[in-house]
């Protein structure tokens, strides 16, 4: 990694000095034309090609264009620097004046509780933002936070180093792990799950650092541990009973207590979400969601989890009847609901007519596209007009930190669902869970992969219905696609005109508007914008409506339709939709 020097030119910007290098990337406080301070990243590609996204550019750059937060830090250019014949791409992001949390706690300062919550709700309303645009962290931990001291006499925390920011994944993560701090990681991340889940792990970790000046089951590490000696460390101090004495000496009352091992259970389906652990900081009452395993784990239940004989592996999720408007609700896609309709949802309704001639039912379909078109939504909407039963299946539900753990558990929900037929079983992030076989993703976890392939063998003869949806359906094992186990491929496009049109309606409907509000003028504004740009768009319309204490008007939207550039990548071509 080449070393940039003080006073150095890199496109507008001035280096006053090196923060910190690595191989892959150097950190620099550089100044702008006008003085103005910023961080600036300065990459080698070829130094971690992981880290590079598939259009070329670095995964970094790519999807800090999109966080805009006020407890984040903020995109503000980027570039390439060429020098003896290389490109080095850049990264320009907001220069954050403050004390960096880690050293605060080092120096032994610690938080009361009052403080904590304070600026623990502000760093969870940072990542419940990245969660809204389908985005997670993936490295919460008090190295990561700044405390900026504001003129108004607030702190402000400030989440920094978007290094390691990703959509969900499952095995080989988009980015480098070693350099991850192992004690804030969730048990699943550990096993290659990297989640929404694991962020809320992360920050319940974060909140009783600042309470006890420690991590939980926070442990040692030798100078020569390598990721993997390390691993086996942080799981081993995991298997003793959280230190809840330490969080009592700090002046946590049991509520605290409570929301705080709620956040740090072993079963990341048992944990509360990120908008529910602000509302619970700021004194709305917790309940903590119930699992097969109880919730948050206790030590002797780690212990008989951990003990291959008796491994838990049932399915936390529920099978329960799809109620609601069905396809009413979908803006647009009207071909496509109709295709459904006469091709497939018939068939699976009727089955006395499909047997008599002798029509062999779907196993289940693929909606595949770019993210934030609604390919979950539409799939919940799908099974509500079916009428069968439905469960929506994440990674968390299924994911274990026990070898061979989730194989038991992909093996118990389709008995589940068998019991329950007809079912329908949707897969969110469905490459996560089936990644081609050939792929560093699976290669720990080939076990699982067959168990699929197996379970979606003809599983329409047992009344069950398989839907997966995916970004990447290129990332999802060739053998999973063949017919006889998800005979339907459907690509969820972009939103139309006229779609954009009707979801900007959908979203305004109940809020108070101004006369002047046009969704068609809207519509015309957003061409490749995903559906959930939109209601991002009209959610900030109506935030600086309600500070202003008026209608929300047309300008207000433009204005955000203005500052939120579309998520989407540039309109290819739309590919037809496959049967």
């Amino acid at each position: 990694m080449i070393t940039l020097s003080e006073n150095e030119q890199v496109g507008r910007y001035t280096v006053e000095y090196l923060i910190k290098q690595s191989d892959f990337c150097g950190t620099y406080k550089v100044k702008g034309e006008d003085g103005t301070a910023f961080f600036m990243k300065l990459f080698d590609d070829k130094a971690a090609p992981e880290k590079v996204h598939t259009d070329g550019s670095i995964t970094e750059i790519v999807l800090s264009r999109k966080v805009k937060h006020e407890n984040l830090i903020s995109y503000v250019d980027d570039g390439t620097l060429a020098r003896d014949g290389e490109s080095y791409p850049y990264l320009v992001s907001t220069f954050i004046r403050g004390s960096i949390l880690s050293e605060r706690l080092s120096q032994g300062r610690l938080f009361t509780p009052a403080e904590a919550k304070d600026i623990m709700a502000g760093v969870l309303m940072g990542i419940e933002y990245l969660h809204s645009i389908d985005l997670c962290h993936n490295d919460i931990c008090p190295r990561n936070v700044i405390l900026e001291e504001n003129g108004d006499g607030r702190t402000v925390p400030r989440i920094i180093d978007l290094g390691h920011l990703s959509r969900r994944v499952s095995g080989s993560p988009g980015f480098p792990v070693d350099d991850l701090n192992l004690l804030y990681v969730a048990p699943e991340a550990l096993a290659g799950f990297f989640q929404k889940e694991a962020d809320v792990f992360s920050a319940g970790g974060l909140l009783y650092a600042m309470l006890t000046g420690k991590a939980p089951w926070e442990c040692a590490f030798a100078e020569g541990d390598t990721y993997q000696d390390r691993k086996k460390k942080v799981r081993a101090a995991r298997k003793e009973e959280l230190d809840v004495r330490a969080l009592k000496d700090a002046g946590a009352d049991d509520k605290l207590v409570e929301l705080i091992q709620g956040a740090l259970s072993i079963d990341g389906g048992a944990r509360i979400s990120a908008g529910d652990f602000i509302g619970a900081l700021a004194g709305k009452d917790y309940a903590p969601r119930k699992t097969g395993s109880g919730g948050s784990s206790t030590a002797s239940e780690v212990k008989k989890k951990d003990d291959p004989a008796t491994a838990a592996t049932t399915a936390q999720v529920e099978i329960k009847p799809a109620k609601g408007g069905g396809f009413e609700d979908v803006a647009g896609m009207e071909s496509l609901k109709a295709e459904l309709t006469n091709r497939v949802i018939w068939v699976l309704r009727d089955r006395e007519k499909a047997e008599k001639y002798r029509l062999t039912p779907p196993n289940g379909m693929i909606l595949y596209g770019p993210p934030g078109c609604g390919k979950t939504f539409f799939a919940e909407k799908f099974a509500e007009e079916t009428q069968f039963n439905f469960v929506l299946v994440n990674g968390s539900d299924l994911g274990s930190i026990y070898v061979h753990g989730t194989q038991g558990k992909i093996a118990d929900l389709f008995k589940e669902a068998e019991k329950k037929a007809p079912t329908i079983i949707c897969f969110d992030e469905f490459d996560s869970f089936v990644p081609s076989r050939s792929s560093h993703a699976a290669e720990h976890r080939p076990e699982e992969v067959n168990e699929f392939l197996g379970q979606l063998n003809n599983c329409a003869k047992k009344g069950i219905f398989v839907i997966g949806t995916t970004n990447r359906i290129d990332l999802i094992d060739p053998a999973v696609l063949r017919k006889g186990r998800m005979d339907l491929h459907i690509e969820i496009p972009a939103p139309d005109e006229k779609t954009r049109c009707k979801i900007f309606s959908i979203h305004l409907k109940g809020r108070p508007l101004a006369d002047d509000v046009d969704p068609q003028e809207l519509a015309c504004l957003t061409d490749n914008y995903a559906s959930a740009d939109i209601a991002f768009i009209v959610n900030e319309a109506a935030m600086v409506a309600a500070m202003a204490d008026e209608p929300i008007c047309q300008a207000h939207l433009i204005n955000a339709v203005k500052s939120n550039k579309s998520s989407l990548q540039p309109r290819e071509e739309m590919r037809k939709i496959g049967f």
